[in-house]
C-alpha cells in the first residue's frame, strides 16, 4: 500500500469562504509617561545627609520623664558615665525606691563566724575544735576504715569520740591486719580526744543555724560495747598463753 500523494493538491484558503472574519481590536495606545520628580509636590523635602543616607527621623535628645511623673524604672548608670536629666546618679537613693538591702548570708554550721569562732558542724554552736576521728571494722578477708572530720563542739566531739572508739573496740578485732590496726586506731582517738575535751560549754552563736549538742553519754569504759572489745583481745590472750603453758 503506498502512501497517500499529497504533491499535486491546492493549498486551501484561510479560513475557508463563509466563515466570519474575526476583527480584533486595534491595542490602545498608551501615552508616553513623563518622570515623576520624587518626593511628590506637597511632600516636605528631607535634607540628604552626607554620605548618600538621609538623616535619622528620631529625637537625638535623651529621654527625660516629666518632673512630677512617678518614675516606674530607672535604668542603671555606668560608673564612669555622666547622669541624664531625670534619673538619679549611681549611688543615690531616688525617692520612692526601698534602700538596696540583702539579708544577712546564713551561717551554716561548721564554718567560722564572724569574729572568726569554728561552729560545730552537728550542731552550729561555738566554740570548735578542728579534729578528726576514726574507727575501724575488721571483716576477717576486708578492712572498712571511717572518720569524720570536725570542727566539733565539746559535747558533739565527745559523743563522736565514745561512740567511734567503742565501735573499733568491738568491730576491729576481726580480720589478718586488723589486730594491729584496732590499737593502733584507739590510741589516735585517745590522743585527740584532748582538744575537745579541754573546750567550754558550747553556746549557742550570736548568728547562724544552731540547735542542741549531743548528748555525750556514759565514758568509753562505761559502755557495753567497749568492755566486750577490751575482753576479747584479753580473752584471746588469756588462752594462748594457757595453751603454751598446757603444751609445756
Amino acid at each position: 500500500m503506498s502512501a497517500p500523494q499529497y504533491e499535486n493538491q491546492a493549498m486551501s484558503a484561510y479560513p475557508p469562504t463563509g466563515y466570519p472574519q474575526t476583527a480584533y481590536p486595534p491595542a490602545a495606545q498608551v501615552p508616553a509617561q513623563q518622570p515623576v520628580a520624587y518626593p511628590p509636590t506637597g511632600y516636605p523635602q528631607t535634607q540628604q545627609a552626607p554620605g548618600g543616607y538621609p538623616p535619622p527621623a528620631y529625637p537625638t535628645a535623651a529621654y527625660a520623664p516629666a518632673a512630677n511623673a512617678p518614675v516606674a524604672y530607672a535604668p542603671a548608670q555606668a560608673a564612669a558615665a555622666a547622669p541624664v536629666a531625670g534619673y538619679p546618679a549611681m549611688g543615690y537613693q531616688a525617692a520612692g525606691y526601698p534602700a538596696t538591702g540583702y539579708p544577712a548570708a546564713v551561717q551554716m554550721p561548721g564554718q567560722a563566724t564572724s569574729e572568726g569562732t569554728l561552729q560545730c558542724r552537728l550542731c552550729g554552736c561555738v566554740p570548735a575544735a578542728q579534729v578528726t576521728f576514726r574507727e575501724h571494722h575488721g571483716l576477717i578477708l576486708f578492712m572498712q576504715f571511717v572518720h569524720l572530720k570536725g570542727p566539733f563542739c565539746r559535747d558533739c566531739g565527745l559523743a563522736t569520740f565514745r561512740r567511734m572508739t567503742a565501735m573499733t573496740l568491738i568491730r576491729g578485732w576481726y580480720g589478718y591486719a586488723s589486730v594491729l590496726i584496732t590499737p593502733i586506731t584507739v590510741l589516735i582517738n585517745l590522743a585527740r580526744r584532748g582538744k575537745v575535751a579541754n573546750l567550754p560549754q558550747p553556746t549557742r552563736p550570736p548568728t547562724g543555724v544552731s540547735r542542741q549538742p549531743l548528748d555525750p553519754g556514759p565514758v568509753l569504759l562505761a559502755r557495753p560495747t567497749a568492755l566486750i572489745g577490751l575482753a576479747l583481745p584479753a580473752f584471746v590472750i588469756v588462752l594462748i598463753i594457757a595453751l603454751i603453758a598446757l603444751g609445756g
